[in-house]
């Protein structure tokens, strides 16, 4: 079955808003940056909506208008979940920090429909990850780097500084200068992973937040409430978001994923059918996007990506593959490394 057509996923600027200051801080003139996209440098407002793609090329422009290999590290680390706007605002208020990710998580696809915050236990520690679902663009390195730095923000200004950061994962490839990150970051990084997120103490969740707001807490989850479930309606952009880090648990079985989502695996179906799709094209069409990406920023071994996409055998990842791009991984991976230079 071929890939489902593009949805032209949108992103809420948030962050993004601050690209033109560190561009003139660099330099360098915003004017360039946003040369060939569909809105200019003072079109970046937090509350804007950009197509994800053109917010991943804009990344991308600015390391070459700039000059500056990191970029979204750089712009990252100026942010925090204050940059979100009204789910930030309840992220601030919540009793403890594992509350304000619990809600960060579940609306965010609101904020993004390219991408996808998730968290998860892994052993004795907890996950603040991000995740691109939408296909791959140039600029994904620059996003990453960006989602980090500012889930590193998040966990510590939610807990005072008092949360156990253990290491950061990062799903690119090194850069020459691997201890600028742990500078900036203040942590142990891994690049060449399979996904990239900020690795944590699960008893960290537990912590106060010194900012909570009992009773603005209460107003704004109310205010939010609506927002705290995907739109049902669209069942096909709610399994987009959650498939990818489903992946990375091993869990994207139907089964798997309707228990996750509070469903019977078989109004699941009938509710993606409905809509013309299914699940295991909507599945496919994720694993494709993320063997992409996998292929294109690291240098995990082709077997390893499989065995991430929860594919049995390396072979069996090899025949889905030639079949969604009409050539093997390997060749793949190396037209992409011979179009970069």
């Amino acid at each position: 079955m071929g890939m489902q057509k593009d949805r032209a996923p949108l992103q809420r600027v948030a962050g993004l808003s601050g690209v033109p200051a560190l561009l003139r801080e660099l330099g360098a003139d915003p004017h360039d940056a946003c040369a060939g996209l569909s809105f200019r440098p003072e079109d970046l407002v937090p509350d804007g909506l950009i197509a994800f793609d053109e917010a991943l090329q804009l990344l991308a422009n600015c390391q070459r208008v700039s000059g500056e290999a990191h970029f979204g590290l750089m712009l990252g680390a100026r942010y925090d979940h204050l940059s979100l706007g009204p789910i930030g605002q309840l992220m601030q208020a919540s009793p403890n920090l594992g509350d304000a990710i619990r809600h960060y998580t579940h609306v965010q696809i609101g904020l993004s429909r390219g991408a996808a915050v998730y968290s998860y236990r892994l052993g004795e520690d907890a996950t603040l990850g991000y995740g691109i679902y939408a296909r791959h663009q140039p600029g994904a390195k620059h996003a990453y780097d960006f989602a980090m730095a500012m889930a590193v923000n998040i966990i510590r200004s939610l807990t005072g500084n008092k949360a156990n950061i253990a290491e950061v994962l990062i799903c690119h490839r090194p850069p020459a200068d691997p201890t600028l990150f742990e500078t900036v970051l203040k942590a142990k990084v891994r690049f060449d992973q399979f996904q990239s997120c900020v690795v944590f103490a699960r008893t960290d969740l537990k912590l106060a937040n010194p900012q909570a707001n009992a009773s603005r807490y209460d107003a704004l989850s109310a205010q939010l409430a609506a927002m705290m479930s995907i739109d049902a309606a669209d069942p096909a952009a709610m399994l987009l978001h959650r498939m990818k880090p489903l992946l990375m648990q091993d869990a994207c079985s139907l089964d798997a994923v309707a228990r996750r989502l509070n469903l019977h695996p078989r109004t699941l179906n009938r509710r993606l059918l409905s809509t013309g799709s299914s699940f295991v094209a909507i599945r496919d069409e994720v694993r494709f996007r993320v063997a992409q990406e996998l292929l294109a920023l690291t240098d995990l071994p082709v077997g390893d990506i499989a065995s991430a996409l929860s594919f049995s055998a390396h072979s069996n990842f090899g025949r889905a593959f030639r079949r969604w791009a009409g050539v093997t991984p390997t060749a793949w991976r190396s037209s992409i490394m011979a179009a970069a230079g």
